[in-house]
């Protein structure tokens, strides 16, 4: 699974996404450590091009009681409420690393999961909700929100001493692929070996 991650702002890119996307938001964000229900950036498609926009993690239960951060690839296609936005409402999160924790006899051991060439763009749907009570939080109108969840798979060698589970993850060049609706098995294939370390 993935239920926590960071953006290092003082990254060249992540100055860029957060000042882009800031020019369709007037609630706060959220930059270092991502929990879920924080405000960070996604990136969306827009007219054929990456768009950076500012959106919720978690999509909220139907019985309003917390929310849903991870969806997971193998079922994505039959769930109820993801079909229809894999084919229309795709995302990329992307991060500095992202977190996962080991089970040991005495806890947990957390570490840092990255990408050492690059940044971590990890495959995510996306959803616009109305809500009248809200400030806006989108691009899109003043009454709605925008929600996001993050698809994981199951996990590849370099990170499954850890976790049976990790993000489905992207180098820059198939980001493209993913937003313009490439079939998610493909994508599942290419392994990208990631690099793990424990934080404290």
């Amino acid at each position: 699974m993935c239920g926590r991650y960071y953006i290092d702002i003082d990254n060249t890119e992540f100055k860029k996404i957060i000042e882009e996307a800031q020019k369709n938001i007037y609630e706060n964000y959220r930059i270092g450590e991502i929990f879920p229900t924080n405000i960070a950036p996604i990136y969306i498609e827009d007219d054929n091009k990456m768009k950076p926009i500012l959106a919720k993690w978690g999509f909220p239960k139907w019985d309003g009681k917390g929310v849903i951060i991870n969806a997971r690839a193998e079922s994505i296609s039959e769930k109820q409420m993801f079909k229809k936005l894999v084919l229309s409402k795709r995302c990329i999160v992307p991060a500095s690393y992202y977190f996962e924790w080991k089970k040991e006899e005495e806890g947990k051991d957390k570490y840092k999961i990255n990408n050492p060439n690059s940044n971590v763009y990890m495959a995510g749907l996306y959803n616009v909700v109305s809500n009248k009570e809200s400030k806006q939080l989108s691009l899109f109108e003043s009454n709605t929100d925008i929600f996001y969840t993050i698809i994981t798979r199951h996990a590849n060698e370099s990170v499954s001493h850890i976790h049976n589970r990790m993000p489905l993850i992207f180098n820059k060049d198939e980001m493209q692929n993913w937003l313009s609706g490439q079939d998610i098995n493909k994508l599942i294939e290419n392994d990208h070996m990631l690099y793990s370390e424990i934080t404290k």
